[in-house]
């Protein structure tokens, strides 16, 4: 029986599988949910879980609840194997300023469903083929879609994935807010035209939205289990 220490030790791929299965039994018993918590983050068979204590089932099942809550933090730089076996360091996106439409609109559309996480990640996270001095400067491999990394980071560690996107998130509220900060500016001291003044409005409205839409994101990103 292998039991994770830390988030860390759980694979994003793992934690897919589980929230598929909280999703499918809605009104499954917590002896049924945590007997799958064990099967999956565990590595054991249902003839292996019949066989523990009670104590040392609640034991485990409270410990890797626990180790669930920890705060991730942006890891920027990991290593793991690639689709061929050999081992690759990945990167987090060095400038998300310079992101493309192509991997903003993938980005938003893969963070909506738990189960596209990973081709999420396929997009924040590309292979480094150039490091310098500083451990943060580097350059990742350009973004060409999702197709060759998307399984490999099923493999990566659920709190690597759960930082980067809090990150995400966050960095997206904040840039929603200086925006609406600077056009609530503009409307309260500007001389606009009453077609302009509509357009404005419009746009301040449309931006509380999305930031509050950040907000249902970032909350469900903090909230595993």
């Amino acid at each position: 029986m292998i039991i994770p220490k830390n988030i860390n030790e759980v694979k994003l791929g793992d934690y897919q599988k589980y929230h598929k299965i909280i999703l499918a039994n809605e009104d499954a018993s917590d002896e049924f949910l945590e007997t799958k918590l064990l099967e999956i983050f565990c590595g054991l068979k249902y003839s292996q879980i019949k066989e523990l204590n009670i104590d040392s089932f609640e034991d485990i099942t409270n410990h890797i609840y626990e180790i669930f809550k920890a705060k991730c933090p942006l890891t920027r730089r990991f290593s793991m194997k690639g689709v061929d076996g050999v081992e690759v360091e990945f990167g987090f996106i060095p400038n998300l300023d310079k992101m493309t439409m192509g991997e903003y609109i993938d980005l938003n559309n893969y963070f909506e469903d738990m189960e596209t996480l990973h081709k999420a990640m396929a997009v924040l996270f590309r292979p480094i083929h150039k490091s310098f001095k500083n451990k943060d400067n580097y350059l990742i491999s350009s973004y060409e879609g999702t197709e060759f990394f998307a399984s490999v980071m099923k493999d990566m560690p659920l709190g690597f994935a759960l930082g980067a996107k809090v990150f995400f998130y966050r960095l997206g509220m904040k840039l929603s807010r200086a925006i609406l900060n600077s056009s609530q500016l503009l409307l309260e001291g500007e001389t606009l035209s009453e077609e302009d003044k509509q357009t404005l409005t419009a746009n301040i409205a449309g931006i509380k939205s999305f930031t509050r839409l950040q907000g249902e994101m970032l909350s469900k990103s903090t909230t595993l289990l």
